[in-house]
């Protein structure tokens, strides 16, 4: 990996910048609170835990052939919880533009229930491995008819279980390296200028493009290709059938949530039937919400105007109609979601968004999926004691292992970052206070160490 490669994406996944200031929108809830500090309960993936030296419970790369990854989307289904990594060492890339080609993520298997803690299990991790005696991860394939590049930074971005079918979202067409996006809320999908690492055309572009597909062996392929509506590039999904309690109005088949800019952008949202969930023509759009706070919603053909003929690389023109952006003109100023994970928190009867914005891992809640969300709520920040806990720090950390060797121009180390905040739903616990506590466990990636780990954070619900 080039030295370019690296300034690009230390740009893109470390953590910099001022804390964002937001207003709260009228009728919003009152933020969470968080209660305590974040705590980490285990790495994940890796052989060997990078603060304690320690061995992993997973030990990835001896059982499984996996040593460093990031990402790991959960997405309950038949029964387990399958984690969706992203770009999985050690890799198999070319040189050149042909590394965004070749598969090289992971699919990890989860089937313990109880909470992970003070045990040495973790979440009991399996990996899904290649056939025969070499231990090796198997790289979940995407076949046609649509070509979906699945190398590097082309990943899935998450998944939703919908009528026994395990369907994934793949960002892709994605160039390594790209150029960092700025909001552009009016023209959501238009393309920054070329350079010499990337074309920004249609095959490869800094922005990238979503496509839904379907697997019916557990993640290890996928089929069914179908190209994401304009705006929805990385996206994911959740299945309203299957939350506890959650209010029977909105029970409205799958919520597809879709971000056009790449940490530049706030999700759109979709409402999807079960039916034909797989056919993006049959949606509806969220396009703002009305007087009295109820949802309004266009089809298919409203949403995407005058591009509704034309093939969806020619959509870079596009602007979504109405006020889709489910956080409103108040908060503006966090245009720079990438990462995220919508949940239905059970024991706070509230809908719980993470993700991560510079200044680090944030939760927003909201009685529906279409708001009004409340202000941010720090749940990890680089201003707290990680440095050589969590993350590398530009210095170093002593003897311990540097991910990316390569250094900086100035000759420091590439410094770590939160990222990639997704909730292990079904580890969700209620406090002993009536609806106003609930424990909530998480993933993070890390980058350097290009890791996976399990946090834990708890959250108090504050006023009515």
């Amino acid at each position: 990996m080039t030295l370019k490669i690296l300034a690009v994406l230390a740009t893109q996944f470390i953590l910099a910048g001022a804390t964002i200031a937001a207003a709260a929108e009228t009728g919003a809830p009152a933020p969470v609170a968080r209660i305590g500090s974040s705590e980490k309960i285990c790495q994940l993936t890796g052989d060997t835990d990078w603060e304690t030296g320690q061995p992993t419970a997973a030990r990835t790369l001896h059982n499984f052939g996996l040593d460093g990854t990031d990402l790991g989307y959960p997405v309950e289904h038949a029964g387990k919880l399958i984690l969706l990594f992203g770009d999985s060492w050690p890799p198999r890339h070319p040189g050149g533009a042909a590394r965004v080609i070749p598969p090289d993520d992971a699919v990890g298997l989860v089937e313990r229930r109880a909470p992970p803690g003070n045990d040495t299990q973790c979440l009991e991790l399996q990996i899904q491995q290649k056939a025969g005696p070499a231990k090796m991860f198997a790289s979940p394939t995407v076949t046609g008819p649509i070509p979906v590049k699945q190398g590097f930074f082309n990943v899935p971005s998450g998944g939703v279980s919908v009528a026994g079918g395990l369907f994934a979202f793949f960002f892709t067409d994605h160039c390594a390296p790209s150029t960092r996006l700025e909001p552009s809320p009016d023209q959501p999908l238009a393309r920054p200028p070329s350079s010499s690492g990337c074309p920004e055309n249609d095959d490869r572009n800094s922005v990238g493009r979503g496509v839904l597909a379907r697997s019916d062996d557990g993640g290890r392929t996928f089929t069914g290709v179908v190209p994401m509506p304009a705006g929805f590039v990385y996206s994911t999904a959740i299945n309203t059938r299957l939350p506890a309690d959650l209010p029977e109005q909105q029970r409205l088949g799958i919520f597809v949530f879709g971000v056009a800019r790449y940490r530049a952008g706030v999700p759109y949202l979709a409402q999807a039937p079960i039916e034909t969930f797989a056919d993006p023509a049959t949606w509806r759009f969220f396009t703002g919400r009305a007087a009295n706070g109820e949802p309004k919603w266009v089809t298919q053909t409203e949403w995407l105007g005058a591009t509704a003929s034309r093939d969806v690389h020619n959509q870079v023109g596009w602007r979504p109609p109405g006020e889709p952006e489910i956080l409103g003109a108040a908060t503006s100023a966090e245009h720079c979601i990438g990462e995220f994970s919508i949940t239905w928190n059970r024991p706070l009867r509230l809908w719980l968004m993470l993700y991560n914005c510079p200044d680090g891992i944030e939760a927003r809640v909201a009685s529906a999926p279409w708001g009004p969300w409340s202000i941010p709520t720090k749940l990890l920040g680089k201003d707290e004691d990680v440095g050589c806990r969590l993350v590398m720090i530009a210095q170093g950390c002593g003897s311990r292992r540097d991910f990316w060797p390569a250094r900086q121009k100035d000759g420091t180390h590439v410094a770590g970052g939160f990222y990639a905040p997704f909730v292990l739903n079904r580890y969700t616990t209620a406090g002993s206070d009536a609806g106003r506590t609930s424990t909530v466990y998480w993933l993070v990636s890390t980058w350097n160490p290009y890791e996976v780990t399990v946090m834990r954070t708890t959250l108090k619900r504050e006023g009515d």
